[in-house]
């Protein structure tokens, strides 16, 4: 499973050891609507492929709604099985499904979103690099972007040592962050097996993560705000 956040993350290694030992290369986009690798959208890059589409992703539905991606005729037949019960023959069950259909009025908002996707991709790109050209704070780590064009900035990340005195500062002067995540999957109760473990890098990021205001209908002037309180900080 290959996780892609905003930025394109399948290689061709990956690729070849799929091959080599006969397995299933599963994207998980829900990321990463409309992103590009080398002239190829992800989604389409491997067997089959994971969408959220949460109202705040890149494309979003009105409420909770995903979807599958593939080109493989039987796996999407089963797909489409698991999520309808179980079923492809009303009141015959081949499978332990589960209801989980997307509805008509969730389908047509992403219908008519899809549309408009590579241009709030592009929007995002715009405010994404005007923060990564403009913000200049020796306390801050900006995301390190190789390729912007390849990159669709579900979020924008930035470190900071201050993170939680950072977001603090933020939020006295009207802007609104996000930490994602705050606790590191190792300590989270769920894996509580591995909670003695120590992951230094992980924990690091988890303890100086914090996601600055990005979408397609945020202003330049707003930016501007943002970066101004960053380099103040």
């Amino acid at each position: 499973i290959v996780h892609l956040y905003g930025q394109c993350a399948y290689t061709d290694r990956i690729g070849q050891l799929c091959r080599k030992y006969g397995l299933k290369l599963v994207e998980d986009n829900a990321q990463a609507h409309g992103c590009l690798y080398r002239g190829r959208r992800t989604g389409s890059l491997g067997a089959a492929a994971g969408h959220s589409f949460y109202p705040g992703k890149n494309l979003g539905a009105l409420g909770d709604a995903g979807g599958v991606t593939t080109d493989d005729d039987e796996l999407a037949a089963t797909v489409r099985a698991l999520a309808n019960y179980g079923s492809t023959q009303k009141y015959v069950f081949r499978y332990t499904g589960r209801n989980s259909r997307l509805d008509e009025i969730e389908a047509a908002i992403l219908d008519a979103k899809l549309y408009h996707l590579d241009a709030d991709n592009t929007h995002r790109r715009t405010i994404a690099n005007y923060y990564l050209s403009h913000i200049n704070n020796p306390k801050i780590v900006l995301p390190n972007v190789p390729d912007s064009d390849a990159h669709v900035f579900h979020i924008f990340p930035i470190r900071c040592a201050d993170r939680d005195e950072l977001q603090r500062y933020l939020t006295e002067n009207g802007v609104q962050t996000i930490i994602h995540y705050p606790i590191p999957p190792h300590k989270q109760e769920c894996y509580r097996a591995w909670n003695d473990r120590s992951y230094p890098i992980t924990e690091r990021i988890h303890r100086e993560e914090l996601s600055l205001p990005i979408s397609p209908v945020m202003e330049r002037t707003e930016a501007e705000v943002v970066v101004r309180l960053l380099n103040n900080f």
